[in-house]
Parts: C-alpha cells; structure tokens; sequence
C-alpha cells in the first residue's frame, strides 16, 4: 500500500485527521506525530493561538 502523505510504498499505520482517515508510512507518521505533539520545554506564550 502506499503511503497518503509522500506516496512510498511501506507498510502503513493509520491516523485520524481532523475527522480524515489517513494512511502513513512510518517516516511521515513520526513527522506528523512531531508536529501534533507540543515541546517539552515550550511555553505558553511560545505557542501559536491555533493549538
């Protein structure tokens, strides 16, 4: 199967987006799970408005 995100054909894991089923390989999975994850050291004030 191949991944949604950057196309490679891998074996996939599953995520929901925003009510979207997704289908990621596991270079994306661990670039999309970095961005939905906030920084340990991160502040509150560091962090945009949308989170």
């Amino acid at each position: 199967m191949n991944c949604e995100r950057c196309g490679v054909d891998a074996t996939l894991t599953h995520r929901d987006v925003d009510g979207f089923a997704y289908y990621l390989c596991e270079a994306c999975l661990i670039g999309w799970d970095a961005v939905r994850s906030p920084s340990v050291g991160a502040r509150d004030e560091a962090r945009s408005a949308a989170q």
